[in-house]
């Protein structure tokens, strides 16, 4: 087995999430983040780290609050709107979204996000560029067509999974928890 070198894209599988914040003047602020997961305890958090200088952590600095929107396929075209990396104003000036305002904290979400939460910042912790918040859950939307669905499967939902470089949505259910062990 080759070793790789921590410099290295080594990392695999990350769910992309949407996270909007509030500019200074109010304007709706969002950014693709695909290290977001989540800590289970009282109170439930998601886990959000964000790399290098990004407007998105000033506004967190400054609110300590935030949405993230579970980004799905059809989504991607906005969200490759919303990365400095992929961002072309001709683009961005084509697209029409529905932006509301969430109702617990001071941020901006897509109105026809299949689930996104509303959180607010209880810590966060420095590491080098990278600073990871802990924002605590204060509600979560979910559209109909989620919560119609007999367990959250990712085949319906369609999540979009980032591995270095690229995209890729989820393909198949191989069981529950506890089917492998069986004898």
């Amino acid at each position: 087995m080759k070793a790789m070198g921590p410099e290295e894209a080594c990392f695999f599988t990350q769910q992309v999430y949407l996270i909007g914040t509030e500019d200074e003047d109010t304007s709706p602020r969002f950014a693709p983040i695909s290290w977001v997961s989540y800590s289970w305890g009282s109170p439930a958090c998601l886990v959000i780290s964000i790399y290098g200088t990004k407007q998105t952590k000033k506004n967190i600095a400054r609110t300590k609050q935030l949405t993230a929107a579970v980004v799905t396929e059809d989504m991607l075209p906005f969200i490759e709107q919303c990365n400095r990396q992929t961002y072309r104003k001709e683009a961005m000036e084509s697209f029409h979204v529905d932006i509301i305002q969430a109702e617990t904290v001071q941020a901006p979400m897509l109105a026809d996000g299949k689930f996104t939460y509303e959180c607010e910042v209880i810590n966060q912790v420095e590491l080098g560029e990278t600073t990871t918040y802990f924002a605590k859950i204060n509600k979560i939307c979910a559209s109909d067509e989620i919560l119609a669905l007999d367990f959250f499967d990712l085949r319906k939902i369609k999540p979009v999974i980032y591995s270095p470089e690229n995209y890729f949505l989820p393909g198949e259910h191989l069981g529950k928890i506890g089917d492998f062990s069986k004898l």
